[in-house]
């Protein structure tokens, strides 16, 4: 259940915070850190005291919460649960429950597998959709398709328009300018929010680098705060002296002016499942087994330490000046950037599994 007196701070805290922003300029305030946690938990945590400020309950999560929005005006969040088959609205302030998308219908399974977006003004939920008929005697794997939700439409929202979408689709990632949305999978699309139509498609699987492989790329965690740039280490081979070299690059995307890059930093030596860029973009970091700094300038790594286990998710702080690490166990990390040395582990109450929940950073000013 809720706690009510950290949902009251909350409240106090976040109203506070909402009318500082909209009223004049404020001094520096402190990070918020949302995960999600299994079965049906979100968690609030105050990074600068590395306490709990809230713990709010998911109706229905049925076991799992995966990826996570924020709403542009931080006050809510949109969470992808119920084996994949539902994404709710939250209202960080109260708990309260305030949007409801059933993707599934009686005669139609519907899953989404990680990729939802949200268009820059709040008003529309995207959604990834992989639909199977279900037949009497047979199941019918039909077309996937994009869906668009209104966020005001309550608890048993409807799509307001749908169209065509590829397979294999990992990630939705929303344009600043509203007008289109990335979609990521073997290749990078880009689309019209309005119409659907199909604006562009360039490589990642089909990337065109001399002397490389096919290339690889576990994108799940859609983290783009706060440079609103998107990056995710990719894995491929080059031939060096008439041998095949595992190779790691760093792909970035930029969200606003859609540059896309891939950079070389090492000989693969070490797994990184996702990656987060400092606010001065000088550096990235990236997390696994181990947490590694990776030199943006230089294309070369900087430094690695050792993990006390598995971490999936990473973020940054909005001065740079922290890293933190969250999914899998019920730990969140918090760890220097200069050096990369550990600062604190907080241990998330009732100790449930973050999984493949994403690590979201809300910044109070």
């Amino acid at each position: 259940m809720s706690s009510a007196p950290a949902l009251r701070a909350w409240a106090i805290s976040a109203a506070a915070a909402f009318s500082i922003a909209q009223g004049s300029e404020a001094a520096h305030a402190a990070d918020l850190i949302l995960t999600g946690t299994k079965p049906d938990r979100l968690f609030l945590i105050d990074a600068s005291t590395r306490t709990v400020r809230a713990e709010l309950r998911i109706p229905g999560a049925d076991g799992i919460v995966s990826t996570i929005l924020i709403s542009p005006d931080q006050k809510r969040a949109y969470a992808l649960v119920d084996r994949l088959e539902r994404v709710v609205g939250i209202e960080l302030a109260t708990g309260r429950e305030v949007f409801r998308a059933n993707l599934s219908t009686p005669g139609e399974r519907v899953k989404s597998f990680l990729s939802l977006t949200l268009t820059p003004d709040g008003r529309e939920l995207l959604v990834h959709e992989l639909p199977t008929k279900l037949e009497p005697s047979e199941y019918v794997v039909e077309e996937p398709r994009f869906a668009v939700f209104r966020t005001d439409a309550g608890l048993e929202a409807k799509p307001v328009r749908s169209f065509p979408a590829p397979r294999r689709i990992h990630m939705l990632l929303m344009r600043p300018s509203g007008r289109s949305f990335y979609a990521i999978g073997f290749d990078l699309y880009e689309y019209d929010v309005k119409t659907g139509k199909l604006l562009g498609t360039r490589g990642i699987q089909k990337w065109l680098l001399a002397d490389h492989s096919q290339p690889d790329l576990l994108a799940f965690w859609p983290v783009t705060e706060p440079t609103g740039i998107f990056t995710s280490p990719v894995y491929s081979e080059i031939k060096k002296d008439g041998k095949s070299v595992p190779m790691t690059a760093l792909m970035s995307l930029d969200l606003k002016s859609g540059d896309l890059s891939y950079a070389d930093f090492e000989p693969m030596s070490a797994l990184i499942f996702s990656t987060v860029l400092s606010p001065d973009k000088q550096h990235a970091y990236g997390v696994y087994s181990t947490l590694s700094s990776i030199d943006m300038v230089q294309h070369r790594l900087e430094k690695r330490v050792p993990l006390d286990h598995t971490f999936y998710s990473v973020n940054v702080s909005s001065d740079g000046r922290e890293i933190y690490i969250g999914g899998t166990n019920c730990d969140v990390g918090f760890y220097d950037a200069a050096n990369l040395e550990k600062k604190a582990i907080l241990k998330l109450p009732g100790c449930g599994d973050q999984s493949i929940s994403s690590l979201r950073v809300i910044h109070e000013r």
